[in-house]
Order: structure tokens, then sequence, then C-alpha cells
């Protein structure tokens, strides 16, 4: 929420096929947050959900996200980075001085 909707063409979520951790999350709950994080991605307009059906690893996943982004710009963000308001125009900004 924190990236002026018209500066994004797109945002993929890549999931490296993720698997249950049996000691923290009963299987039943995972399959439900799956499913709600699924509903969550499918209702927002430029939001997509790619599943990977076998974990290659971190390069290869955001290579998928490479591969499949549409956008003129990529930018790789980690599920443990929160973006601040104001963090996007600056590096789109200096980018920009460089074509």
């Amino acid at each position: 929420n924190h990236s002026p909707p018209r500066l994004l063409k797109e945002l993929l979520l890549i999931d490296d096929a993720s698997v249950v951790d049996k000691i923290r999350f009963p299987t039943k709950q995972w399959t439900r947050l799956q499913g709600e994080l699924s509903d969550y991605c499918n209702a927002l307009p430029k939001v997509r959900l790619i599943r990977l059906r076998h974990r290659r690893g971190l390069m290869v996943a955001r290579m998928e996200g490479a591969w499949r982004a549409s956008g003129e710009v990529l930018v790789f963000l980690d599920s443990h980075i929160e973006a601040t308001p104001g963090w996007l125009e600056p590096l789109l900004a200096r980018i920009n001085e460089d074509r």
C-alpha cells in the first residue's frame, strides 16, 4: 500500500513450492491459509500469485518471476522486506536517469 498505483504495472508473488511445517501448522490450517492467500491475491487487480510445482531455490524462483513479468523495470523484494512510503519513486527516478 506504499507504492503509487500509477507506478505499478503488476505485482508477482512467487511461491517456491512451499510445504507445510507440521510443527507450526496443522495441515488443515495450512490448506486453509493457502486458499485464503489465493482468494486474496485474486481479488487484487494487479497481483498474480505464481505457485511453482517444485522447489527450485531463490534465484530460479526470481528468474521465474522475471520471465513472467511484463513491466519495464523489475524489483525483487523478499518476504521480510517492508516497503515504506516513498520507497519506489527515487528508485525509478534513478533508473529513468540512466535511460
